[in-house]
């Protein structure tokens, strides 16, 4: 019996249509993008007519494309969702990816629906629920571990997506109340001041100070490059890029990047392909380090690192280029062997602050910038903004082509031509006329070369075959012949591409009994939800009640003390007295450290 192919997909984000389209030619097997509301990223909305657009231009590649709808709504937006979701569903959208149990209580059509990491997809009780309710698809939590991902992949049926590159929220998904308490913006409604992101100092219950005014919650960016064999080899069904607010040369190059990598990977794993097809033409060699980047990390993948964060700066520090060997006033002579350009921005930390240069000249190792730079010889330089190489992204676009044989046959005067392409799709027509026989040797060439030729489709015609005699075919009827040869072969392509529709839940999987807060309930159709899975007791979201006294506004797996080398589970910290405080001119946290779940809770302080 012959075995099915497992088919690995690399997700790409999209914050419009134009960057959608420049993912999937960038070998994207799926991208994920804003409708018109209640995505996490409340600025990076879409119309339905842009997404319809965007759907065409992906199904060409058997490529997918999926709607977030990853907020918790209230009861005054139930019904609009609702409506939105049967739009979504006519114009053809793959799936939708959501946070909102009340969404499965709607009236809406058969559409795919993915369990987004925003439902704290964290704790196998978690998972395994999603599973057996019938989520087609669980957005695992990014704190996870690869021992952890297998053991998930064991035993869920639904498929699994894990991000692999961008940037990192510090909270738990979903656990995050920080944003909403300090500034009334909720995460959980796509509306997050990223308080992460801003300067805290740390003190202990003596008013002893840590730490003052860094940036002490600003994780680094996730790349997991050099894993991506481990985690096609581990069963995942996706693999994806953060990054929905990122412009178009950023997501190009990433998507590209990890491309190649999974490319290379398949050429050593039996029986995995990619659920996209065609043939991804590039003319930049694709490099994360040179897009945005706060510093890169593997987060928890392979245990718990040091250095997760970056404390001088939230911002992109780019790629380190060389240090400086001499500086006179606004010129410098640096050591790199890298090529640097006018317009360049380059950046370098003094004092633990971020600090910026324009190149306006570049000779060789020689810059002059915009203005005088007072830094000192010896500092390292990095470049957070290399003009040429996003010149070269955004002029050099790479293209996407589905590879076709076209075979010509010649019967009694008439031509039929046949297209197969790459997925083995097979389409076939005829002409109506009967053609005299050419007198000039060189029209077979003149035919062939002219069939190879598929302008502005699709397609790229790798090879011509042409059998029995040479035929004079005007080269408008040729051409008129040939559009319809292509026609044809793109509908056959949609006839045959998979469409995937959503199965009825199971309402009889039982859940927890008891629903607290955190389960971020803030509707009646969620509250009816859980009710229906087995809660007694269902709590309204914090969103809901507000100042809900003490309590925790950031659960993370990230540690303080262990960033700072003072796990407490090797260090008696006898200097510190404990509890310790996260502050800044207007609030104060106190922090919970769990040793047991290796955890840290931000608690507001009573």
């Amino acid at each position: 019996m012959k075995s099915v192919m497992r088919k690995i997909e690399l997700l790409a984000p999209a914050r419009d249509i134009a960057i959608g389209k420049a993912a999937i030619d960038n070998g994207a097997d799926a991208v994920y993008i804003g409708g018109p509301a209640f995505g996490a990223r409340k600025s990076a909305g879409n119309s339905l007519d842009d997404i319809a657009a965007l759907v065409e231009y992906a199904h060409r590649f058997y490529c997918r494309v999926f709607v977030t709808l990853n907020t918790i709504l209230f009861d005054s937006e139930l019904a609009e969702v609702e409506q939105m979701i049967k739009q979504l569903y006519r114009i053809g959208v793959d799936a939708l990816i959501i946070q909102d149990p009340g969404i499965l209580k709607l009236d809406i059509p058969p559409i795919s629906l993915h369990a987004s990491t925003q439902m704290h997809n964290y704790d196998m009780e978690r998972i395994r629920f999603l599973d057996r309710l019938g989520f087609q698809r669980i957005v695992l939590a990014r704190e996870l571990s690869l021992e952890q991902i297998k053991a998930i992949r064991k035993e869920i049926k639904a498929e699994l997506e894990v991000f692999i590159h961008g940037a990192l929220c510090v909270s738990m998904s979903g656990q995050c109340y920080l944003s909403q308490y300090m500034f009334g913006r909720s995460a959980n409604r796509g509306e997050c001041a990223q308080p992460c992101r801003m300067k805290w100092s740390l003190k202990d219950s003596r008013e002893n100070r840590l730490i003052r005014e860094r940036y002490l919650l600003s994780l680094k960016d996730l790349n997991l490059s050099e894993y991506i064999p481990d985690l096609i080899e581990s069963g995942i069904d996706s693999l994806k890029i953060e990054g929905r607010l990122k412009d178009e040369s950023y997501v190009a190059n990433v998507t590209n990047h990890y491309h190649r990598l999974i490319e290379a990977a398949l050429k050593q794993q039996c029986n995995v392909g990619r659920v996209g097809t065609g043939m991804v033409s590039t003319a930049f060699e694709p490099d994360p380090e040179r897009s945005f980047n706060r510093g890169c990390s593997s987060y928890f993948f392979t245990g718990r690192p040091k250095s997760l964060v970056n404390m001088n700066t939230p911002k992109s520090v780019g790629k380190p280029i060389g240090k400086v060997l001499e500086v006179r006033g606004n010129r410098l002579l640096l050591d790199t062997v890298e090529t640097l350009s006018n317009g360049d921005g380059l950046c370098y930390l003094q004092n633990g602050e971020l600090k910026g240069i324009r190149v306006n000249i570049a000779e060789g190792n020689r810059i002059t910038a915009n203005e005088p730079v007072k830094v000192a010889v010896g500092t390292m330089l990095y470049r957070n903004y290399d003009r040429r190489f996003i010149t070269d992204i955004e002029k050099q676009k790479s293209i996407r082509k589905i590879r076709i044989t076209i075979g010509v046959e010649e019967n009694c005067g008439k031509l039929k031509l046949t297209a197969i392409d790459e997925d083995n799709t097979k389409t076939e027509v005829e002409s109506g006329n009967c053609f005299e026989k050419a007198s000039n040797s060189q029209q077979k060439e003149r035919i062939l070369q002219q069939l190879k030729k598929c302008g502005d489709t699709c397609f790229v015609c790798k090879q011509v075959h042409y059998s029995g005699d040479t035929l004079f075919i005007p080269s408008a009827e040729l051409n008129t012949l040939k559009r319809k040869l292509l026609d044809n072969l793109m509908a056959e392509r949609e006839k045959v591409r998979k469409i995937i529709r959503r199965e009825p839940f199971d309402e009889t999987v039982v859940y927890k009994t008891n629903i607290d807060w955190h389960g971020n309930v803030v509707n009646r159709k969620a509250e009816e939800f859980y009710k229906e899975h087995g809660a007694q007791n269902v709590e309204e979201g914090f969103e809901k009640t507000g100042d809900a006294g003490e309590c925790d506004v950031m659960r993370t797996r990230y540690c303080i003390l262990h960033e700072l080398g003072r796990c407490r589970k090797k260090n008696t910290n006898k200097d510190l007295e404990f509890p310790l405080y996260l502050y800044n001119d207007k609030h104060c946290f106190r922090l919970e450290f769990d040793c047991t779940a290796c955890c840290m809770k931000v608690i507001v302080k009573k």
